[in-house]
């Protein structure tokens, strides 16, 4: 008899009681293999296979019923590492948790994206997804409030095209209901806000007149529904069209921009805009702890600049509204002196028929088709030409924002003094 079969015997013979009274299948089939190799006269190889066993499982049970001395020895122990190589830090998990409580309204893909540039941590979208729903900040109902069918989204390929419209203050101040007006450009999310007591046409003024003061691009359109203070067309006596009389038509008329009007009933189209006041609602409204008016004025303002300056999502590649601005005109830059022919720039006479500061254009019809030929994609495409054609978008209102740049820039010595002066 082996050395292992005589340790094994006393034991065996030791804990029978105690495995006659244990329920557990296991254990009792693999105590009562180790007994029947301990008590029989043929060697272990043999004894197992009469059992249907292995000599391995036979030697492994073994050796552990002979370290612990004791039957939990032979139940069965989970595999699952205990240590995973990848796992997130702790320090990660309490980082992630702390920035969603500060600023509840932060997906995941916005808390990835402030971890690396804040903190240089590594963490992606979905791993903070993961880490959210363990510690219970993100729910299904939760998720299934926020998800919504939208129609096909889509952005401008040059800043100028703007959306305008009032939002309600959701609490009242002093008794008293306020407004926010904003408007938010097409292409780059660059915003304007303010708060006002009323909604009238005279603060829209206001506000279109402070707007234009800060605004770092030209504006071609701005784009309202069919309020009062936007337009008279259901208060006029035209019968349902605009009278093209309003103070906002005025204003839009005399600045060389246009007033479009979108159609009742389908303010999805004036979309840009209101998607910024769902925005408004989750980050700066749920976050006010004010009482009067003033109080509101001043955080609006700082809210503004927090909007354009530091705040970069996802849509925009992770920039921020006014980089967007700033990577527009240099690809505006690009197009005038890359792709245009040198014919263009020869004679810049044609092109100064251009009221600068306004983008009137007085040239002449045949002019400005031979110009806009100029645009026209050719048929073999080089990276250029893709380019040209990326531009070559609503030529009308494209050739009244670009050919302005090339008048304006011969005011100055070079172009990087022309940006600094529109851009500051």
């Amino acid at each position: 008899m082996s050395a292992k079969k005589y340790q094994l015997k006393d034991l065996v013979s030791s804990l029978s009681a105690e495995a006659n009274k244990n329920r557990d299948p296991e254990v009792k089939r693999r105590f009562y293999l180790i007994k029947a190799v301990v008590e029989s006269k043929k060697d272990v190889k043999k004894t197992c296979e009469m059992r249907g066993t292995s000599t391995d499982s036979f030697y492994k049970w073994s050796d552990r019923l002979l370290k612990l001395q004791n039957l939990s020895a032979l139940k069965s122990v989970s595999r699952t590492v205990k240590y995973f190589w990848n796992k997130t830090s702790k320090r990660v998990e309490r980082r992630v948790i702390k920035i969603r409580n500060l600023q509840p309204y932060m997906g995941p893909e916005r808390i990835s994206f402030k971890l690396k540039k804040t903190f240089n941590m590594i963490c992606p979208p979905s791993t903070v997804a993961a880490i959210l729903k363990r510690a219970g900040l993100v729910t299904k109902e939760y998720r299934d409030r926020l998800t919504k069918k939208h129609l096909k989204r889509y952005r401008r390929p040059l800043p100028g095209y703007l959306q305008m419209d009032f939002k309600y203050t959701p609490f009242l101040l002093e008794g008293r209901q306020t407004y926010q007006l904003s408007v938010v450009d097409h292409h780059s999310s660059w915003r304007f806000i303010r708060s006002y007591e009323n909604r009238k046409a005279e603060t829209v003024l206001k506000f279109l007149n402070e707007m234009l003061a800060n605004v770092p691009f030209w504006v071609v359109q701005i784009q309202t529904d069919n309020a009062a203070e936007f337009t008279d067309k259901y208060t006029s006596s035209r019968g349902g069209g605009p009278s093209e009389n309003h103070e906002v038509d005025i204003w839009c008329r005399k600045k060389s921009i246009e007033h479009k009007l979108i159609p009742i009933g389908e303010k999805e189209i004036n979309g840009k805009v209101e998607n910024t006041h769902k925005w408004d609602d989750r980050e700066f409204f749920s976050q006010l702890a004010i009482n009067t008016f003033y109080d509101l004025e001043r955080a609006t303002r700082d809210y503004n600049e927090i909007w354009n300056d530091q705040r970069p999502t996802k849509t925009l590649g992770w920039q921020t509204p006014n980089e967007v601005v700033r990577a527009a005109y240099v690809k505006v830059l690009s197009y005038l002196k890359v792709v245009l022919p040198e014919k263009a720039w020869a004679k810049p006479e044609k092109l100064k028929q251009i009221e600068i500061g306004t983008g009137k254009i007085i040239a002449s019809k045949t002019e400005i088709e031979k110009i806009h030929r100029m645009l026209k994609k050719p048929k073999k495409l080089s990276p250029v030409d893709r380019y040209l054609q990326y531009l070559d978008w609503e030529s009308r209102q494209k050739i009244k924002s670009l050919l302005p740049v090339p008048v304006i820039l011969q005011n100055f010595s070079s172009p990087l003094s022309f940006f600094k002066r529109r851009l500051g």
